[in-house]
Order: C-alpha cells, then sequence, then structure tokens
C-alpha cells in the first residue's frame, strides 16, 4: 500500500543562495519537523509526530531575521533552546516511525511505501536532502505539492483557489500547517476530482 507523508518543517530561512555563497537548505538551522501519515483516502494513520531540534544560540543567530523574529513570537526557539534532540536523532526518530506503521522504504517495483505531501514541498525536502538524506531517500522521489494544485486553479479556475486560500491562517507552527494543508488537499479533491 502507498502512503501520505504530509510534513512541514521551520527553519532559519529559506533554501536558496544566500549572501556568503551557500544555500539556505545547507547551511540554515532546522528547527522544528512535522508528520501526519494518511492513506490514500486522506484518513489519518498513526498519531502525529512533531520533533522540535536543539541548537545553541551560535547556531540560531545564523537564522535569517525574519525567521528569529517569527519564531521568538511563537516561542519555538525557547522549545529549539531547551530540546536535547540532535538532526541524526531526529531522522531516525523519523525512520522508525514509518516503519513502526508499517511503512518501509518506497518500493518502485511493489508501489510501496510513503510519498511526501504538502504545501511548497520542495522547499522542505530540499532541507530533507541536504540535513536528512536518510529520509530523503526513504521517501519515493517524488512529492505531491498540493500548492502546484493551487497554482492550477489559480489560473484555470481562480474562484476556487480564492475560496480554497481564504481559510488558511499560515500559522508557521509545522503541526498546524499540516493539518492545514490535508484539509486543502481535500478540497482539491472534492473539486477536481468530485471526491469527497
Amino acid at each position: 500500500m502507498q502512503y501520505f507523508l504530509h510534513g512541514d518543517l521551520e527553519t532559519g530561512g529559506l533554501n536558496g543562495r544566500i549572501e556568503n555563497g551557500k544555500l539556505g537548505m545547507e547551511y540554515y538551522p532546522i528547527f522544528e519537523l512535522a508528520f501526519i501519515v494518511t492513506d490514500l483516502n486522506l484518513e489519518q494513520v498513526g498519531e502525529p509526530l512533531r520533533l522540535v531540534i536543539h541548537h545553541n544560540d551560535d547556531d540560531i543567530n545564523k537564522s535569517h531575521e525574519w525567521a528569529i523574529k517569527t519564531h521568538t513570537e511563537s516561542g519555538l526557539l525557547n522549545e529549539v533552546r531547551l530540546s536535547t534532540l540532535t538532526l541524526e536523532q531526529a531522522e531516525q526518530r523519523i525512520i522508525e516511525h514509518l516503519k513502526a506503521l508499517g511503512i518501509e522504504s518506497y518500493d518502485s517495483k511493489e508501489k510501496t511505501g510513503a510519498a511526501f505531501s504538502g504545501n511548497s514541498i520542495m522547499f522542505d525536502r530540499s532541507y530533507l536532502m541536504c540535513q536528512m538524506p536518510k529520509l530523503h531517500e526513504y521517501l519515493h522521489y517524488r512529492q505531491l505539492d498540493i500548492s502546484a494544485l493551487a497554482l492550477a486553479a489559480r489560473a484555470f479556475n481562480p474562484e476556487l483557489e480564492k475560496e480554497i486560500t481564504s481559510k488558511k491562517q499560515y500559522k508557521h507552527e509545522a503541526l498546524a500547517d499540516i493539518r492545514e494543508s490535508i484539509a486543502e488537499l481535500k478540497m482539491y479533491r472534492s473539486a477536481l476530482f468530485k471526491i469527497t
């Protein structure tokens, strides 16, 4: 069986090239990761997983000023300082979480495993590719980008896109953002594929 691993990461900045010449996805810290697994009917499987990664102030201060302001206001950076979880430990816990749900590494012949899903998911995937390569390899090489559906709706049915995205809150809290993305995907599924 195939699953969707709906994910969202909160990081220290964007993933593109930054002023120091490095790529943000390699340089900026990952602060928080959250995941909800669903089956292909978008029904939740197992419990959500939320992990906060420890970083010291030197690492935090490498972040973009927008990220520091936003994640200070939400309280996330306090959690980051108090956490004892390393990035490597978090990667292993995510893979163990998937295995506990009976989800093995993606098998292209059997079409089993999990595909990564979310809004602007290439951003999150780029961080996984650079900083959590084992998890990146564990997932299907393709992903379901919900924002691509929104972009298509904006081009071909702008009223639909406006109706659906008007319900979003953009909290920049990983678990809340995932739940919002799954709800958005269900609305697109209903409107575009007539599945309720």
